[in-house]
């Protein structure tokens, strides 16, 4: 059994993604797992990272919070929109001020330059897009998931990183949607 955590990074509580954060915290909860859920739209923080990486100010006491469930965890789950081919910006708040130097890595004068703080640990992001993903694919060279894949997560540690995209939200049916939020759960109960 795995030590989970389930970010829903959707800043509106009635969306899509929140259902699948939902889905997939329920599937692990059932599957024997031991579960926590950070609901980024909930917590109160200032998701600007004033002064940089060189200075930046006191975390809040939701992101202390939330930083040590990204310590406990041996699985990262995170849930989210693609929009701009990235993530919405409250949540590209919470990376910033979350993973900071000293959370996610440390930067060293010497090579390899890095030390990756978050090894051991294994990711999986699960997310919605309107376009079809060869659109993404051909037009956008993946880049939301290469941003969050290579420049966010191994970064820090996170290996293997996973995912499971969902696209053409703007034309599934329920039955489509209710059939992926199947999925997300039974990839919650295998904790994967």
């Amino acid at each position: 059994m795995r030590r989970i955590l389930v970010i829903d990074g959707h800043p509106d509580a009635g969306s899509y993604c929140a259902a699948l954060a939902l889905a997939y915290g329920d599937g692990a909860t059932a599957g024997g797992h031991e579960v926590r859920r950070l609901t980024v739209r909930e917590m109160r923080f200032d998701p600007i990272l004033h002064g940089g990486f060189t200075d930046p100010q006191p975390l809040e006491p939701d992101l202390v919070e939330a930083r040590a469930a990204v310590r406990w965890c041996e699985h990262l789950v995170i849930v989210t929109p693609c929009w701009w081919w990235h993530v919405p910006a409250l949540l590209k708040g919470f990376i910033d001020r979350l993973f900071l130097p000293g959370v996610g890595v440390d930067y060293l004068k010497w090579p390899p330059y890095i030390r990756k703080l978050l090894k051991g640990r294994s990711a999986r992001v699960i997310y919605t897009q309107n376009s079809p993903q060869l659109v993404a694919f051909l037009a956008r060279e993946d880049l939301f998931w290469r941003n969050m894949r290579r420049a966010f997560l191994r970064h820090c540690g996170f290996r293997p990183v996973r995912r499971t995209l969902l696209a053409n939200m703007r034309s599934a049916t329920q039955e489509q949607r209710e059939r992926w939020l199947r999925e997300v759960r039974c990839l919650g109960l295998e904790g994967a």
